[in-house]
């Protein structure tokens, strides 16, 4: 049978269907008038481009049912902006709200001129359905009855639960002080709440996820030009050089690989500095692999070429920098050849580089994680950063620029400050530290009880155990805690090693305010969308509700509030914006638009600095005894002969950290993670592509599986991050492996890390070790 006969047979069919009529040319005449209406009512419609009557999709059947929710996601900590279609109390369906910036761009007059066009969001927004109805899900409250670990639980009610965590929390602050408590959380939830909660606790140790993130950028970055996280005008540069971050997969925001491709559109050439081939190098018009943690000396050096050509900004260097003369000594002897020998970047690769750079305006230069999580980060990141300002490419349109953004008032507590330090050496021991803690530092003094012995742990939407470098220690430390809490939407390796755990709300059934990180004031609204599926509370309102009963006071008498929504609105109304959780989402799509972007605001403020001036030489680093300059250092645990290949992480679209691996979806679009390794370094060890391995460090030794590439440096080897689950859930340990020849999906890449923090910033070290790789 020919196509036009089969789908005129097809037509047919519809048509009796529809109407209940044998189809005759004057039954179709006399039912023409009727046919949309009983198409409609048949789940039939009309297909232009097929020119005939079909069935209908399940998804196009929903199109004119339930509602839409406009809501930010949290499948990562991006927070972009979603709406998300309820049918029946269910979801059906999410997409990218164009009311919210971060789905299109991040300066305000590409927002206003692209947004007609639509949103974007990557596959983790498009299946935070899956995770909403998971059915591994945490439902109940699960209070442990057997040792740690032994996977034995009894479930218990909520109001139990909130029995057992206040009495515990009061028994450890009573018996031992507050500061025997020790309290993590994942960085764009509830934050303000959970630190106002340590305060009237009266716990100096309470610590959020930006520590295993990027605070090394945001050291470097506050060090030199004093913010610490200015964003990068990918739409309107001509010129990127981007060192370490794979934005156009691993999307920290959504606009990211929108605005990366339009500048490349608009003819910008973008430079990629790695040891891995990422998709953001695929997208690039150079990739300059480099050995792991040498970005640094490669940013010297093209220092080195630009003062002494004197390719440098002469009127932005005199009236808007210091230390330029003592910067430009240091460089003297950084050359392209001396940079070589330690990056493996050919000599001739720099010059050029640092001339087209320095010839191209506007230009941008950014730094994110790649060269962020190395022993030597801070000072490396420092190098980079200076060198947009040696050429005046700083808050100017196509540059790096810095954020105006709007957000709440956090309401004040009458107080004593803690007693007793902190015990991660937040400001002491890294005096260039991030607020959100040292996570090592923390883990360590769980081990070794000094500057004291912490009794109580709260993880709220942290698996500690897979997310700090060298799970060994992290196992050993809960280990030692007396009584430990979990929050979480699934029975993690944390959780599993937890005395209660308390289930975990999904983003779409909790409330949230999120200031976008664009570079403009944009605020915007999380709001169910649908209710408890789990028929349970939210994080917050176990928190509020426990601050009740724990009688969590200040000397005035003042406590948080009865409900998250009042706390949200109490902050939106006492802040910048003015407005009422209510009055915020009557705004279109939920989001407070409060400006637009404003270039080189550095000519009324200055710089946020010490000397409101961008700084080559940094009299604050010196105070502390450190380096002055952004000294190149190598990186403490480099490879040896015993351990001669870098190992590196990486991440990419299909999964956020360790926490979306049993989401059936993103698994089937990566259920493994081989260890890249290149073709002539697998080549040289006898491997080829499939084959099973023993991965070893000083620290571990584990299986794996290889996959042979050119995409990687032949020195290096890389694990995507996040696998190797032996806990969380049933995908998440290898039900859809069939690929892997081991019981769990995939290998944990923080296993074989050293578990130290870098020396400034404080950073977690995650791509800094040396292995070898044998055939198994």
């Amino acid at each position: 049978m020919s196509e036009k006969k089969h789908i005129a047979e097809e037509e047919k069919d519809i048509f009796e269907k529809a109407t209940g009529k044998e189809f005759t040319r004057r039954s179709f005449l006399k039912w023409s008038s009727t046919l949309a209406v009983a198409a409609m009512a048949s789940g039939l419609l009309w297909d232009d481009k097929l020119g005939i009557l079909r069935e209908a999709s399940a998804e196009e059947k929903m199109a004119g049912k339930g509602k839409w929710v406009y809501t930010t996601c949290q499948m990562c900590g991006g927070t972009s902006g979603i709406k998300v279609h309820v049918v029946d109390g269910r979801v059906v369906k999410i997409e990218p709200n164009e009311y919210n910036p971060l789905t299109v761009a991040n300066i305000s007059t590409d927002y206003e001129k692209y947004k007609s066009l639509g949103g974007r969001m990557c596959p983790k927004g498009n299946s935070g359905a899956r995770l909403l109805y998971d059915p591994d899900r945490v439902k109940k409250p699960m209070k442990r009855t057997g040792s740690k670990g032994s996977g034995k639980w009894k479930a218990i009610s909520w109001e139990e639960a909130l029995d057992d965590v206040s009495k515990n929390l009061l028994r450890i602050r009573d018996t031992y002080g507050p500061e025997a408590l020790f309290w993590c959380t994942e960085d764009s939830s509830f934050t303000d709440m959970q630190s106002d909660f340590n305060l009237l606790y009266g716990s100096p140790n309470f610590s959020m996820h930006s520590n295993l993130c990027d605070v090394a950028r945001k050291a470097s970055y506050k060090l030199v030009m004093g913010d610490d996280r200015p964003l990068p005008d990918f739409a309107n540069t001509k010129y990127a050089l981007v060192f370490g971050w794979n934005m156009c997969a691993a999307t920290k925001w959504s606009h990211l690989p929108g605005i990366w491709n339009l500048g490349r559109a608009q003819g910008a050439k973008m430079v990629y500095v790695d040891p891995f081939y990422s998709q953001t190098a695929a997208k690039s018009d150079e990739w300059i692999p480099i050995r792991p943690g040498t970005d640094g000396a490669f940013a010297l050096a093209l220092g080195h070429e630009i003062v002494k050509n004197k390719w440098y900004d002469e009127e932005f260097i005199a009236n808007y920098t210091v230390g330029f003369d003592k910067y430009a000594e240091f460089v003297r002897d950084k050359t392209p050849e001396w940079a070589e020998r330690i990056t493996s970047v050919p000599a001739e690769t720099i010059i050029r580089t640092a001339k087209e750079l320095a010839s191209t305006k506007p230009a941008l230069v950014d730094v994110w994680s790649g060269p962020g999580h190395h022993t030597n980060a801070t000072d490396g990141g420092r190098a980079i950063t200076m060198l947009p300002a040696l050429l005046g490419q700083y808050d100017r349109p196509g540059t790096m620029i810095s954020r105006e953004a709007k957000g709440g008032k956090r309401r004040a507590f009458n107080v004593d400050k803690p007693k007793a330090p902190r015990i991660d050496g937040l400001g002491t021991k890294y005096p260039f530290a991030h607020g959100s803690g040292i996570y090592t530092e923390s883990r360590d003094a769980m081990i070794s009880g000094d500057p004291y012995k912490v009794r109580g742990g709260v993880f709220m939407f942290q698996n500690f155990v897979m997310s700090v470098p060298n799970t060994k220690k992290n196992i050993e430390a809960l280990n030692n805690l007396e009584y430990m809490v979990v929050f979480d939407t699934m029975m993690s390796e944390t959780a599993e090693l937890a005395d209660i755990v308390i289930p975990g709300s999904h983003y779409l059934e909790r409330w949230e305010v999120n200031v976008d990180w664009v570079t403009f004031p944009a605020t915007a609204i999380r709001q169910p969308a649908v209710k408890s599926v789990i028929n349970g509370m939210s994080e917050h309102e176990f928190i509020l509700a426990l601050a009740k009963k724990m009688g969590l006071k200040d000397k005035d008498g003042k406590t948080l509030p009865d409900t998250y929504p009042e706390y949200l609105s109490d902050q939106l109304k006492n802040g910048p914006i003015g407005k009422t959780i209510e009055e915020m989402m009557a705004l279109p799509g939920g989001v407070f638009i409060g400006g637009e972007t404003h270039y080189e605001k550095y000519k009324k403020d200055g710089f946020h600095t010490p000397s409101k001036k961008i700084e080559f030489y940094s009299e604050q680093m010196s105070k502390k005894g450190l380096n002055p300059l952004p000294d190149y250092v190598e990186p403490i645990y480099k490879p040896t002969d015993e351990f001669p290949l870098y190992l590196v992480n990486y991440k990419q679209a299909e999964h956020t950290h360790t926490r979306t691996h049993n989401t059936d979806w993103l698994m089937e679009m990566k259920p493994d993670n081989p260890l890249l390794i290149n073709s002539a370094t697998a080549s040289k060890l006898g491997l080829k592509d499939g084959d099973a391995i023993w991965i070893e460090s000083p620290f571990a030794k584990a299986k794996g599986t290889v996959q042979v590439t050119e995409r990687i440096h032949p020195e290096v080897v890389s694990l995507q991050h996040g696998y190797g689950h032996w806990a969380m859930g049933e995908i998440a340990r290898g039900a859809m492996n069939k690929l892997n020849k081991w019981s769990q999906a995939g290998t944990s890449d923080g296993q074989f890390l050293a578990g130290v923090s870098e020396k400034t910033s404080g950073m977690a070290v995650h791509k800094e070790i040396g292995v070898r790789i044998t055939k198994a």
